[in-house]
C-alpha cells in the first residue's frame, strides 16, 4: 500500500537530465547527483514534475526499450511506490515517450503543456521547445512527430536508431548554443501573455538557462538542467524557489 504524504509537503520541478546509455565520467557525475536529489526529496515530496528531456533519446519499440538511465528509473519507481506522484512531460529529445514508463514505473504521462494547481498557486508547465521561433527547429520537430517518421524509425535496429539519435542530438545542442539567447527573449514575451490568462507562474526547461524572473502578472522560471547546473524548483508553503542541488549540503 502506498504511503500518504503530509498536506504541507513540497512539490519539485526538474528538467533536462538528458540521460544517455553510456555516460562518460562527467555525465555519470551529474547522474549521481540526480540520484542523490531523488533520494533527498523522498521525505517531504508530494509530487515531482519532470518538465521534458529526462532522456537524451528515448524510443519504445514493440519488444524493446533503451537501456538508458536504469538507476534513475529505479529511483523514480521507489518514489512512486512511496506515494509520491511523478509526472513527466515530453521534451524534444524524448518526444517519442510511450506507455512503458507509465505501465512499468508508474510515471504519469499527461503530455504537455499542462496547467496544474498546488498550494493555492496556478502553474503553467511546458518543456519549452514548443515555443522556439527558429524555422529549422520547428520543421525538424514537425517531421519527428509525424507518423511516417515514427514508422520509418521502427524498421531500424535499436542500436542503429541510437547512433542516429546521438548524431541528431549533437546537432540540436549546436543549434541551441546559437539560438538560445534569441529564444529566451521571445519566451519572456510569451510568458507574460500566458500569465495574463491567470497562471501565477510559468515554468519550462529546454533552454538550459537558470532563470527566475518576475514579470507582469507572475513569475517565469527556466529550470536549468542536470547536464551542467544541477538545478530544480521547489514549491513549499506557497512559495516557489529556484535552487541548486549540492549533495554535501543536503545529505
Amino acid at each position: 500500500m502506498m504511503a500518504q504524504k503530509n498536506p504541507g509537503s513540497s512539490v519539485y520541478f526538474i528538467a533536462d537530465a538528458h540521460l544517455v546509455p553510456h555516460p562518460d565520467d562527467v555525465q555519470r557525475a551529474h547522474e549521481d547527483q540526480l540520484l542523490r536529489f531523488l533520494r533527498g526529496i523522498r521525505e517531504d515530496a508530494e509530487a515531482l514534475y519532470i518538465v521534458g528531456d529526462l532522456f537524451d533519446f528515448w524510443f519504445e519499440y514493440r519488444t524493446a526499450v533503451p537501456k538508458t538511465g536504469a538507476r534513475i528509473l529505479f529511483e523514480l519507481y521507489n518514489l512512486v511506490q512511496s506515494g509520491i506522484r511523478v509526472i513527466c512531460l515530453p521534451g524534444n529529445h524524448d518526444i517519442w515517450i510511450g506507455s512503458y514508463l507509465q505501465d512499468q514505473v508508474g510515471i504519469e504521462l499527461p503530455g504537455g503543456p499542462i496547467s496544474v494547481e498546488h498550494q493555492g498557486l496556478k502553474l503553467f508547465l511546458a518543456h519549452g521547445d514548443e515555443f522556439r521561433t527558429d524555422w529549422k527547429f520547428r520543421l525538424s520537430r514537425a517531421v519527428l512527430k509525424s507518423p511516417f517518421c515514427v514508422a520509418c524509425f521502427r524498421v531500424l535496429h535499436p542500436d542503429a536508431g541510437g547512433r542516429l539519435a546521438a548524431w541528431t542530438s549533437s546537432l540540436s545542442e549546436h543549434r541551441m548554443r546559437i539560438t538560445g539567447g534569441r529564444n529566451i527573449d521571445s519566451l519572456r514575451d510569451l510568458a507574460e501573455r500566458k500569465l495574463a490568462d491567470g497562471p501565477d507562474a510559468f515554468l519550462c526547461g529546454h533552454f538550459h538557462l537558470v532563470t527566475h524572473e518576475t514579470l507582469d502578472g507572475g513569475s517565469l522560471i527556466v529550470l536549468g538542467d542536470w547536464v551542467k547546473h544541477n538545478t530544480y524548483a521547489k514549491l513549499q508553503s506557497g512559495r516557489l524557489e529556484l535552487l541548486h542541488w549540492e549533495s554535501s549540503a543536503q545529505e
